[in-house]
């Protein structure tokens, strides 16, 4: 591959199939759902491998924090992380399979590792904007705009003293229909 070719980073696909921020069961078949209709063929895409929860989904909130899995979440955000991060060391462009809106954490905690200032268009169906006194769920999947840009407990807002891994001015919603506030 030539030089300037190699400027273009290329995609590279991330299965973060984790339910941890939202009641099971659907949403961890994503990535394999996505493959199997050419995704990878498509965008002519890498493959950089699978990101596994290693804890299953409790349905209990902490009463400390009030979320669900926040323990869990971080521990799976610590291991996206380090994957996202490898892939932007190699040039590539990670494309981030999940699972539920959890995911955001790690991805751009990676990011926010690398130092740079970076963005986020946040492309979903409702705001997840929920402050954990505010759900009536208690799963981050309701609150993670709210924690990666530092408004949420510390476990999983303040990962390794990084807090906000985005910042508000750097942050664009689009597309959600949650009820006029």
């Amino acid at each position: 591959m030539s030089d300037n070719l190699r400027d273009v980073p290329r995609y590279t696909i991330i299965d973060a199939p984790s339910i941890l921020g939202l009641r099971p069961p659907g949403e961890g078949y994503l990535p394999d759902a996505l493959k199997g209709a050419g995704l990878v063929w498509k965008l002519n895409a890498g493959y950089a491998g699978r990101v596994q929860p290693s804890m299953t989904y409790d349905p209990n909130r902490d009463p400390k924090t009030l979320l669900k899995n926040a323990a869990a979440i971080k521990a799976f955000s610590l291991k996206l992380t380090q994957v996202v991060s490898g892939e932007i060391s190699k040039r590539n462009f990670p494309i981030m399979l999940g699972g539920d809106c959890s995911i955001i954490i790690g991805a751009l905690l990676g990011l926010k590792q690398r130092g740079r200032r970076h963005g986020l268009f946040f492309i979903d169906g409702h705001l997840d904007f929920y402050q954990p006194q505010a759900s009536t769920t208690g799963e981050v999947a309701d609150m993670d705009l709210a924690i990666v840009i530092g408004r949420g407990p510390d476990i999983i807002a303040d990962i390794d003293g990084l807090m906000p891994f985005v910042r508000d001015e750097d942050v664009v919603v689009f597309g959600y229909r949650d009820a006029e506030l």
